[in-house]
């Protein structure tokens, strides 16, 4: 057999040698359900289901639902399986690329019954393998990728698989603006589970703040709708706190806000220290001088990069008021710690701008080891973090995307304190390909973790590596998320078996796969 439905079928000759090689390394690498887990793993004298049972299951599913297993195709299987983090990858033991919600449903019930865990990835950009597992049910979400528009309530729906270009373009031909993250290839789904942050947040929030309703499937294959009445404590679960750990968003209804005529993005580059400014230096005297933050346009957002004792910044405007922003800009831009200032790029949409600010294809593709923290708006903190950036240099981001509306909308979602009451969002991070350099590119972050957490005690959850005994917090539940204890009690209360689990996710710590359920009528 090998259809769109499932891919069995007797290898050639030539891809069995692959084959063996790949089904060798799951093996080594797999082991079976026990007692701890009471999850079933494919791995010889598991629970795991067999091949025929397996197949009858896929012979029930809709053409336009791909399911791959490692026996029969190893090299396209291995291509679906990875995970853009290849420091956190790891290999499923079936892949689900669902074509429509009857299918996901489908699969669910499917791994409820046969108490298999389920992973659930669209773009896969959690860098801490959230969207990996060893031995799962790895449910790919990339063809749920519909959008449609409301012009009489100016809102959007969209399936979990688009990513934000997609959604970004549908909304150009009605000049309106979603608020979403940076990147155009991540998922809005994998985004919102974390709180969502980006270019149009210090005007208009979060983008969880935006959401106005979620279609939402269970561990068992139940879909139920989800808003800020109905079903209100997991809608506001899983924003912020929904990294697999509650179920699957299938869709999202979002706000959208009016576009601007155009969108200004001004690239400029900075010198921390200036032989010419007897006292401060950029950081202290600008960017993170609580008065200077204060006094920018909403409408200002961007990213800083700061490496070698300079500083790269990335500038978007998305207001109208040019002068305005001139002259909030001017002592800035006029000031010693100028080097250079790029003309400015102007664009006539948010989609055009997001596929212009980073790389045609996406560097994410290798192994990355990646931490975070808020900065809050506290200057004696802020004096002490310019100081030791201005003295060792680091190489680390800041994202200028918080004040503003994200503070006013608080109490939607379940995103810990300090992103909403950030200043910036603090990032150390290093990107490699060689295996051989696990330990020395990790290492070289761990001087830094200290002094971060120690004035940041909260995490974007979505920005965030252990690998190891390296950064392995013991207080992931008060720096992810906030209030815990509740959010776990509306993961025990909507998937009580706790068969969907992730990575310092709610429930995490629990015991898993404690019971296999029937799902409810639809």
């Amino acid at each position: 057999m090998d259809s769109s439905r499932g891919r069995y079928f007797k290898p050639t000759r030539q891809c069995r040698l692959c084959r063996f090689a790949l089904i060798f390394c799951i093996a080594g690498a797999l082991r079976s359900a026990d007692a701890a887990t009471g999850f079933c793993i494919s791995a010889p004298g598991s629970c795991w289901p067999s091949a025929a049972r397996i197949r009858a299951w896929i012979s029930t599913l809709s053409n336009s639902t791909t399911v791959y297993t490692p026996d029969a195709e190893p090299n396209i299987f291995l291509s679906e399986a990875t995970a853009m983090n290849f420091l956190k990858s790891d290999f499923p033991g079936l892949i689900v690329v669902p074509g429509s919600e009857a299918d996901l449903r489908s699969a669910l019930y499917f791994a409820s019954k046969t108490r298999i865990r389920v992973v659930v990835r669209c773009s896969g950009h959690d860098f801490n393998g959230r969207s990996s597992g060893r031995g799962v049910m790895l449910i790919k979400t990339e063809r749920l990728n519909w959008t449609s528009y409301d012009a009489s309530s100016q809102t959007i729906s969209f399936g979990a698989g688009a990513n934000h270009e997609i959604v970004y373009t549908a909304l150009v031909p009605h000049n309106r603006m979603y608020v979403g993250g940076q990147s155009k290839t991540v998922c809005p789904a994998g985004c919102l589970a974390g709180g969502c942050h980006g270019l149009l947040s210090r005007q208009y929030g979060l983008g969880i703040d935006s959401i106005l309703e979620i279609r939402f499937a269970l561990f068992n294959g139940t879909i139920i709708t989800l808003n800020r009445t109905r079903y209100a404590d997991l809608f506001n679960a899983y924003l912020g706190a929904g990294q697999n750990s509650f179920g699957i968003a299938v869709s999202f209804k979002a706000q959208t806000y009016p576009a601007p005529p155009v969108i200004i993005m001004l690239d400029a580059e900075f010198v921390i220290n200036s032989p010419f400014v007897t006292s401060g230096n950029l950081l202290t005297n600008f960017f993170l001088n609580t008065t200077w933050f204060n006094e920018m346009p909403r409408q200002l957002s961007g990213t800083i990069n700061l490496d070698s004792g300079r500083a790269r910044v990335k500038f978007v405007y998305t207001g109208t008021d040019y002068d305005d922003l001139s002259a909030k800009l001017a002592p800035l831009l006029a000031s010693p710690f100028r080097s250079a200032v790029a003309e400015p790029q102007f664009f006539s949409n948010l989609a055009e701008m997001a596929l212009n600010m980073y790389p045609a294809e996406t560097e994410i593709w290798g192994r990355k080891y990646i931490t975070s923290g808020f900065l809050p708006p506290d200057q004696d903190t802020l004096d002490s973090v310019a100081s030791v950036i201005a003295t060792t240099n680091p190489y680390m981001w800041l994202w200028f995307v918080f004040g503003g509306a994200v503070p006013e909308k608080a109490g939607i979602g379940s995103v810990p304190d300090g992103m909403r009451y950030a200043m910036y969002e603090v990032l150390f991070g290093t990107h490699w390909f060689n295996p051989n350099d696990d330990r020395l590119r990790v290492e070289s972050l761990e001087p830094y973790l200290p002094l971060l957490y120690g004035i940041s005690p909260t995490s974007y959850s979505n920005e965030f590596t252990s690998w190891g005994s390296y950064n392995d917090i013991q207080d992931w539940k008060t720096r992810f998320f906030s209030n815990y204890s509740n959010l776990l009690a509306v993961k025990k209360k909507y998937d009580p078996c706790n068969l969907i689990t992730a990575t310092y996710a709610v429930g995490s710590d629990e015991p898993v796969a404690i019971c296999s359920c029937a799902p409810k009528s639809a």
